[in-house]
């Protein structure tokens, strides 16, 4: 068994396989082109065949598993770093529970090391899943639910104009989204990814509209409209806002729908963003707290070395990582921090360590979705005294994120 790139002619089993694990209600036969794959799409096929075979002799019989990745790059501790996110993991129900999609991942995190690629992330199916294999919560996001004429009380008085945006837009989308979008896990998204993926759906396209000041785009609302004459809902995939003033004037946009929808529903909003608040009556509003996606270290030594931590962030600490996926992973590290930069040493096992942790927990730490203290109440972080806890502490600071991406 073996990973390998999907050759062009084996597209057509990848989709059946896709098709049966995503939309098996769709039926046999049921297949959807509208959708073109961004140019970071990288599709993997696993195969039961040698891993020397030339890929001209690979069957699409031999097929076990498939899955790809989009080759990212996301803002991680306030830098760009390359974030490949692994998407459209599935195999045939004939294939399934015979290990196929765990020894899949291992090589795929074998391909992602020898690449360069150094951390990954991934929305699972099933959380238990997936941190059976290292991956670990990044960060969770709010769905809020609310009548429109309730957003009265957070919008703006008319000004500036809407307009409706297409595909054609993407470089101005994009720049509200890069002056937005600054927080961690934040992904620089191509012209691709925002043409076929924010302008585009599976089962219809989206209606994506933009408020201008003077001509200047300043926000703007990506959303679709289900149901019928008897109960209709306003779903929100994405509104993104340069300030204040602007988010204010899309909530105007969204409320002055009030004589189309019964409600509205922000179905993916930073977790921060506390909506409600402004409500005059905030419990006609509901909020829901959901789990987004996971994320993992796939190298240690390079991923930590990498990532700029805090000027005065300071360390000098043996840790025992233990990752029974990654063997490159599971072992001690001499941790040394200084000035906001790290060396990892690989050290020997007969050294006793100051902290030990389990890579889906390091992975955290590293991206600042849990801090030390919180780990530390957990069997995830084991740590040897307060003053390496300490040192910990000052390096894995906690960190406002948010991979908004659906992949």
């Amino acid at each position: 068994m073996n990973l390998r790139p999907l050759p062009e002619e084996h597209r057509e089993t990848y989709r059946e396989f896709l098709n049966y694990a995503f939309r098996p209600e769709n039926g046999p036969d049921w297949s959807d082109e509208r959708l073109p794959d961004p140019e970071s799409y990288r599709p993997r096929g696993f195969y039961d065949a040698p891993s020397d075979a030339p890929v001209e002799d690979l069957d699409a019989a031999d097929l076990r598993t498939v899955c790809a990745f989009y080759d990212f790059t996301a803002r991680v501790r306030g830098e760009w770093h390359p974030l490949p996110g692994i998407s459209a993991v599935a195999s045939p129900p004939e294939a399934r529970r015979q290990g196929h999609v765990g020894a899949m991942l291992d090589d795929l995190l074998a391909e992602f090391r020898d690449t360069g690629r150094y951390l990954s992330a991934l929305w699972p199916f099933e959380y238990a899943f997936y941190r059976r294999f290292g991956w670990a919560t990044a960060n969770n996001y709010a769905k809020t639910t609310v009548p429109p004429d309730e957003l009265g009380a957070v919008a703006a008085d008319p000004a500036g104009e809407f307009v409706r945006l297409d595909a054609d837009d993407w470089a101005r989308v994009k720049d509200v989204y890069a002056t937005a979008a600054t927080e961690d896990l934040a992904v620089d998204r191509s012209e691709g990814w925002i043409r076929h993926r924010l302008f585009r759906g599976w089962d219809g396209d989206p209606f994506v509209y933009g408020w201008e000041r003077d001509g200047d785009l300043r926000g703007y609302v990506v959303y679709d409209v289900s149901g019928d004459w008897e109960s209709r809902t306003l779903s929100v995939g994405e509104l993104v806002a340069v300030d204040a003033e602007a988010r204010a004037q899309l909530f105007r946009f969204l409320r002055d729908h009030d004589s189309q929808v019964d409600e509205v529903v922000l179905s993916s909003e930073h977790e921060s963003t506390r909506l409600i608040d402004g409500l005059t009556d905030p419990r006609a509003a509901t909020v829901e707290l959901k789990p987004g996606p996971m994320v993992r270290i796939v190298d240690v030594p390079a991923a930590l070395e990498a990532v700029s931590f805090l000027g005065d962030a300071a360390c000098d600490l043996v840790l025992a990582v233990d990752d029974d996926r990654c063997d490159w992973n599971d072992g001690s590290f001499r941790v040394t921090v200084v000035d906001g930069a790290a060396s990892v040493e690989s050290v020997g096992g007969d050294i006793n360590p100051d902290a030990t942790v389990e890579i889906g927990a390091l992975s955290q730490l590293l991206v600042g979705a849990r801090t030390v203290e919180a780990l530390a109440r957990t069997d995830h972080l084991s740590v040897a005294g307060e003053e390496a806890a300490d040192a910990l502490a000052s390096v894995f600071t906690e960190r406002d994120r948010y991979l908004r991406e659906g992949f």
